[in-house]
């Protein structure tokens, strides 16, 4: 199996998209959220780039929320933060989200070529790699895996590879890595034991405490929460059921 990790929505376009599965990771918040609003309930999740187009989106979509972040903050209007303690099943059973994030719905967007868009955290690692196995058991069609890091405002981000590290070492050796990869695989391994912490000292990290969002990061950081794979269908992000 070939994976490429890319390490932020700032990384160059690939045009050999068409025929790999993408793995979106933004740990620091968008995904862990995404799957924690599917888990709680959410009918789907639009993925919008930005507080504009969420705002005309809505337009066509009565009942739905707004969920979102600019500089990790709620956007002023929404419904809901970035947060995955907002989504709970009281606001967002039965509905759907429309969701801007910095960094996480742009990646979601950019993989838009994709035959397959899946979504990872350490929330529901243990889910997406048994998925993506799976998958590439039946589906002879797809040539591999990229690995999207939405990273920090086009920035690399210490969560997000550590992230696509586990991802990488539970699918086993047997697989072929380009660079960043590879260095992501070293990263967890010498870090598996301390993830927390380690988040905690990122630049990302740092800027969610100082904002009063530990608890989100702890949440975020913490692995096989959830059973659910989030997947892009016709343009919203719902929940895998058939694995």
């Amino acid at each position: 199996m070939q994976i490429e990790v890319l390490p932020s929505t700032g990384s160059p376009r690939t045009p050999y998209l068409e025929e790999r599965l993408v793995i979106v990771i933004d740990v620091l918040r968008a995904t862990s959220t995404i799957v924690t609003a599917l888990a709680n309930g959410c009918q789907a999740i639009i993925p919008v780039l930005t507080p504009q187009e969420a705002l005309e989106r809505r337009l066509t979509l009565p009942g739905s929320l707004l969920g979102g972040e600019r500089d990790s903050l709620i956007i002023e209007g929404f419904d809901l933060s970035n947060s995955p303690f907002d989504y709970v099943p009281e606001k967002v059973g039965g509905r759907r989200v429309i969701l801007t994030t910095t960094n996480g719905t742009r990646a979601i967007r950019d993989s838009i070529a994709a035959p397959m868009i899946w979504m990872a955290s350490f929330i529901n690692m243990q889910s997406i790699v048994s998925a993506v196995l799976s998958e590439f058991e039946t589906n002879k069609k797809l040539q591999g895996i990229v690995v999207y890091c939405a990273g920090t405002e086009e920035r690399f981000d210490l969560a997000d590879t550590l992230c696509a590290g586990m991802f990488i070492d539970a699918l086993g050796p047997n697989v072929v890595l380009n660079d960043l990869g590879t260095a992501a695989r070293m990263l967890y391994h010498s870090s598996e034991d301390q993830l927390v912490d380690i988040i905690r000292d990122s630049d990302h990290g740092k800027k969610l405490i100082s904002l009063g969002l530990e608890k989100d990061l702890v949440y975020c950081a913490t692995p096989n929460i959830l059973p659910i794979v989030p997947v892009v269908q016709d343009g919203e992000i719902v929940w895998l059921t058939e694995q």
